[in-house]
């Protein structure tokens, strides 16, 4: 990149054309290519911001907008500190608000949840878990219990031969939509119970006889029981089946703290890191619009921190908390989804980090950006209510299509939408700066193409 304030005794467009066509001699040379030539030459004098035949300032397009004098290395330094400081508390705010979204918001679990009896590997899993809980509860003395006089001396077989029909039984009964539904109100009552523990609460938390917090799925074992046939089976099973376990009792302190910490970073966070970004942006004067490429390269290089711990880390955490093999496919099937809300927003910071950049790039020197600014200065110089009326739709698209969850948001749609109209609205301040119309017909005269009107 190209320093804005660097290109000092750099000629203008405008006065190197008009020196190549008011020379001695030029056919058709019109009485006021004599005034071009003087322009010129004053421009010469006057340095890169002084304007074709006038002797006001403008902008030299080749060099991007005049920001003034370039800050102290000291202040260059404390700049980029404070860009990659941010930076480091984006990284951790993206795992906050994930955090917050995830495990502290019941709807948004359950809907997680309702995704994970979707995955093959897990229902799977499920289905074994529930079969293992009746044939380690179900045996000969309970079915005697509940089956007529004249077929108690069946109770045995009949025992064995539910036990091999458990598992096909638990992977039918997961496909039925009634199922599907406890399990899903089941998980949000669960994550409630969280959060009334982090609130300082228990509310409907269940503890076992062990100390532990559980989640209880003695509806979807009441519910297979039901569809192979013995209805009456699950009043006589044991208070503790299908409970399971979620964490201990005398964790729940420490889930407490770090819950109101959880908390408290997502919305600091949220907060502080664009203010500091836009900090450094101000601070930069004379560099601001490589400051603002550097703060977009941040955001995207936060986005993608986050997207590659995810992937280096989903192993260990699967490996951690899953110690037989033949679970961790549903293992990993978990922490994948349950960590796909992540994905989410790291993508997000990638998704606005990009436009940064090249808006940056677009305001620079470049030739094809120069080139860019050229091309539509004359449509956003005469058409200014049209220009803002096509970015609020494309603005208004980018809402309904909603790459990312700030888009589903109302603060999130005002905040991008006058973050769209005040760029728009900057960019044809400096197309105008640049692109004057005596700038244009000064230039036309002096090369032949006729006496503007």
């Amino acid at each position: 990149m190209v320093d804005d304030s660097a290109n000092q005794g750099e000629a203008t467009p405008a006065s190197s054309g008009a020196r190549g066509a008011a020379t001695p001699g030029a056919e058709g040379a019109q009485p006021g290519a004599a005034e071009v030539r003087s322009g010129a030459t004053s421009a010469r004098a006057d340095g890169p911001t002084a304007e074709v035949g006038s002797d006001a300032p403008t902008v030299s397009a080749e060099r991007g907008p005049a920001e003034g004098s370039s800050p102290s290395r000291g202040r260059r330094i404390l700049v980029l500190v404070l860009i990659w400081g941010t930076t480091l508390l984006a990284v951790l705010g993206i795992f906050a608000v994930w955090a917050n979204r995830q495990i502290l918001n019941p709807n948004n679990w359950a809907n997680t949840s309702s995704r994970l009896l979707e995955n093959n590997d897990v229902k799977t899993g499920l289905s074994n878990y529930l079969a293992d809980q009746l044939k380690a509860n179900v045996n000969g003395s309970r079915l005697k219990a509940i089956l007529p006089p004249a077929l108690q001396p069946l109770a045995a077989p009949v025992a064995a031969a539910f036990q091999n029909f458990a598992v096909t039984g638990a992977q039918r009964a997961l496909n039925d939509q009634s199922v599907q539904t406890a399990w899903k109100d089941a998980n949000r009552v669960a994550a409630q119970g969280l959060v009334n523990i982090v609130n300082g609460g228990r509310g409907n938390v269940q503890i076992n006889g062990h100390g532990e917090v559980t989640l209880n799925l003695a509806a979807l074992v009441t519910d297979l029981t039901n569809r192979i046939g013995l209805p009456n089976l699950a009043s006589k099973l044991p208070p503790n089946v299908a409970q399971l376990k979620i964490m201990k009792s005398t964790d729940l302190g420490y889930v407490q703290t770090g819950g109101r910490l959880l908390k408290g970073l997502a919305l600091l966070l949220t907060i502080i890191v664009p203010l500091l970004y836009a900090l450094a942006i101000f601070l930069a004067r004379g560099r601001r619009r490589r400051t603002l490429m550097n703060v977009g390269l941040a955001i995207v290089v936060a986005g993608v921190v986050v997207l590659a711990l995810r992937a280096i880390l989903q192993p260990a955490v699967v490996n951690s908390l899953v110690k037989v093999d033949a679970n961790k496919p549903a293992g990993k099937a978990v922490v994948s989804i349950a960590t796909s809300m992540l994905t989410e927003i790291a993508g997000a910071f990638v998704f606005v980090g990009v436009p940064l950049i090249l808006a940056g790039w677009f305001a620079g020197p470049a030739h094809w950006a120069v080139t860019g600014r050229r091309a539509i200065a004359p449509f956003l110089r005469e058409q200014p209510v049209l220009t803002f009326v096509i970015v609020t739709t494309v603005m208004a698209l980018l809402f309904i299509w909603g790459p990312i969850p700030a888009f589903h948001r109302l603060a999130g749609i005002v905040v991008f939408l006058a973050l769209a109209l005040v760029g728009t609205e900057l960019l044809r301040r400096q197309t105008a700066a640049e692109f004057t119309d005596a700038g244009h017909a000064s230039v036309s005269a002096a090369t032949g193409g006729g006496t503007p009107a």
